[in-house]
This record gives structure tokens, C-alpha cells and sequence, in this order.
């Protein structure tokens, strides 16, 4: 199937949320707790074809975190993967 990814965007009385959701090849349980560390890629096994350097999303929480937000990731293998980010609006008005 070919790559999609899906952006939303919420808000309820207290935060505004942006979702990214890919229907990719997931992470699995073990690297999820790794993935905002600097540096950290998740291994691909002997194949070495991933670019970048592992810095991408340890940056995102820290702008997001700095902006008084929050980002939480959940993955399934072979399903895909979901970013929400939440601001609380008392940050944004």
C-alpha cells in the first residue's frame, strides 16, 4: 500500500492537539521509549539505507516541550504510528 500520512487537528476546552498518523512499519514497544533520546535510531537489522542522524524528534520534544506542550507516540508493527501533540491554550491565547 503506499505511504499516507494523516494530520488532525482538535481542540477541547483546555488544549488544542495536532495527531500525524502514518500507516507505516510501526515501532516496536522496546525502541518507543527511545525515540526522543538524541541520537537514537531504531535499529533496521544489517540494512543501513535509513538516513538522518537521529536528532529529528528529540528537537520536536524539545520545541514542543518549551512551548509548554506535550507529545506522546504509540506504535503497532506493521500498522503504523501516531504523534499527538497537545498545548494547553492557556500557552497560545
Amino acid at each position: 500500500k503506499p505511504p499516507e500520512i494523516l494530520v488532525r487537528t482538535n481542540s477541547d476546552n483546555s488544549h488544542l492537539y495536532v495527531t500525524f498518523t502514518d500507516n507505516g512499519i510501526g515501532i516496536s514497544k522496546e525502541h518507543l521509549q527511545n525515540i526522543f533520546e538524541k541520537y537514537y535510531r531504531v535499529p533496521t537489522g544489517n540494512i543501513h539505507d535509513v538516513k538522518g542522524y537521529g536528532l529529528g524528534l528529540s528537537y520536536v520534544r524539545i520545541v514542543v516541550e518549551s512551548a509548554g506542550g506535550e507529545i506522546k507516540v504509540s506504535s503497532k508493527p506493521d500498522k503504523g504510528t501516531t504523534f499527538k501533540i497537545s498545548f494547553p491554550l492557556s500557552q497560545i491565547n
